[in-house]
C-alpha cells in the first residue's frame, strides 16, 4: 500500500515538473517575443503594400459591370505623352512634373449606343486617399489630360471621360438619344462609379473622400451630379455652370444674327475700342488700374471712337446686343414680358485673355481681319 502511494506521489510530482515546465517554455516565448520590436503598418504603407503586390498591368483582368478595361500601364514620371498630339504641338508643361502613374483606359457601355471612354490615373506612390473627377468644357468629346496630370501632382486618384463620343462638335447627337443623355449626365456618373473600383482594386481600399471640379459645360456636369447623384461626391465645384441650355443656347444664336452682320465688330478694331472704354470708365471705382470694377455701370458712347491712327478718322458704328430692359428690342425672343431670360453680355468688357475677343467669337463666330 506505502508502495503504490509512493508511485502516486511520483507521479503527481512529474505531472507537476511537466506543467511547470511546459509553463516556463511559454512564458520564455512570450518574453522573447516582448522583447521583438512592434512595427505598426500605416494605411499607406499597407496601400504601397498592395500597390506592390498587385501591379498596374493586372488591371486588366479587372471585371468591370457595364465596361471593361482596354489597357492599363505605369508611366514612368514625366514621360505621358499625349495621345493625339500633332507633331508641332508643344506638350503641357504640367506633364513633366507628374510622378510615376498607373494609367487605365475603358469603356463603359451603359446602353447597346453608348461608348464611354474613360481614363483612371493613379499615383504609384504618395496616395492621398482622395478621388478626383473631372469635367469637360463646351460638347466634351475629350479626355482632359492636363487636369489629370494635376490631380497626380497633387496626391489624388483621378478620372475622366469624353463622354461618349469622340468629336468636340455636336454631329453624334442626332438620331441618337441614348448618347445625349449619356453627354447630359450619365456618362460622368459611370465614369465616377466604375472609376473608383478601378482605384479600389488597385489600391486594396477605396477612396477616403472623392472630389468633383470643372468649369462651364463641366460646371453643368458638377450641378447634374449634385443634382441626380448626390452621393458620388463628398465636394463638388461647379465653376461657370453652362447650364439651363434652350435660352442659353438661344442667346448663342442671336449672338451670332447680331455679330455677323451689319454689327460685326473685326477683331482689329477691338483695341481701339478697348482703350476708349478704360478711358471713359476706368477712374470710376475710384482707382484708376486699367480695370473696370462694375462694366454694366460703364455708359460707354461707341459712337464716339474712331479707328485706329493712320487709318480715316470716322468714327465706325456697330450695334451692341440688346438689353430686355432697354427697349430696342422689345419683341425680341430673348426676353418675355420684358423679363430677362439669359444674363446680357457685356459690351463694355474691356478686351484680354477672355474679354471681348472670346465673346466676339461666342458659339462659333470666326473672326475675320478688320
Amino acid at each position: 500500500m506505502a508502495s503504490a502511494n509512493r508511485r502516486g506521489l511520483a507521479g503527481l510530482f512529474f505531472l507537476c515538473d511537466a506543467t511547470v515546465m511546459r509553463s516556463r517554455i511559454v512564458l520564455q516565448i512570450l518574453l522573447a517575443a516582448l522583447a521583438l520590436p512592434v512595427h505598426h503598418v500605416t494605411a499607406q504603407q499597407q496601400v504601397q503594400r498592395n500597390v506592390e503586390t498587385k501591379t498596374c498591368e493586372n488591371l486588366p483582368h479587372t471585371s468591370l459591370p457595364g465596361g471593361h478595361i482596354t489597357s492599363a500601364q505605369a508611366v514612368a514620371a514625366g514621360r505621358f505623352v499625349q495621345p493625339g498630339l500633332k507633331p508641332d504641338e508643344k506638350p503641357p508643361a504640367v506633364y513633366a512634373a507628374t510622378p510615376a502613374f498607373c494609367r487605365v483606359t475603358a469603356t463603359l457601355t451603359p446602353t447597346p449606343d453608348s461608348d464611354i471612354k474613360i481614363e483612371v490615373w493613379m499615383p504609384l506612390a504618395g496616395w492621398n486617399g482622395k478621388f478626383r473627377g473631372q469635367g469637360n468644357g463646351g460638347f466634351a468629346g475629350y479626355i482632359d489630360y492636363k487636369a489629370l496630370a494635376s490631380a497626380v501632382i497633387d496626391g489624388d486618384a483621378s478620372g475622366a471621360t469624353d463622354t461618349g463620343h469622340a468629336t468636340t462638335d455636336a454631329a453624334w447627337a442626332l438620331g441618337h438619344p441614348e448618347k445625349i443623355v449619356d453627354y447630359g449626365y450619365r456618362a460622368i456618373h459611370e465614369m465616377t462609379v466604375q472609376a473608383r473600383s478601378i482605384v479600389q482594386a488597385f489600391y486594396g481600399s477605396a477612396p477616403t473622400r472623392s472630389y468633383f471640379a470643372s468649369c462651364s459645360n463641366g460646371g453643368r456636369q458638377a450641378l447634374m451630379e449634385a443634382q441626380r447623384f448626390p452621393s458620388d461626391y463628398d465636394g463638388i465645384l461647379a465653376g461657370a455652370p453652362a447650364n439651363n441650355w434652350t435660352p442659353m443656347l438661344a442667346a448663342g444664336l442671336h449672338a451670332v444674327q447680331v455679330l455677323d452682320g451689319p454689327g460685326y465688330i473685326p477683331g482689329a478694331k477691338v483695341p481701339a475700342i478697348a482703350r476708349a472704354v478704360v478711358a471713359a470708365c476706368d477712374a470710376k471705382d475710384g482707382v484708376s488700374d486699367g480695370v473696370l470694377n462694375d462694366p454694366p455701370q460703364c455708359h460707354f458712347d461707341p459712337q464716339v471712337v474712331l479707328q485706329e491712327e493712320g487709318k480715316t478718322r470716322s468714327a465706325f458704328r456697330f450695334r451692341l446686343l440688346p438689353y430686355c430692359t432697354s427697349g430696342r428690342l422689345p419683341q425680341s425672343y430673348l426676353c418675355r414680358s420684358s423679363r430677362r431670360l439669359r444674363p446680357s453680355h457685356l459690351p463694355r468688357l474691356p478686351a484680354g485673355g477672355r474679354g471681348w475677343p472670346w465673346r466676339l467669337g461666342y458659339m462659333g463666330l470666326r473672326y475675320r481681319a478688320g
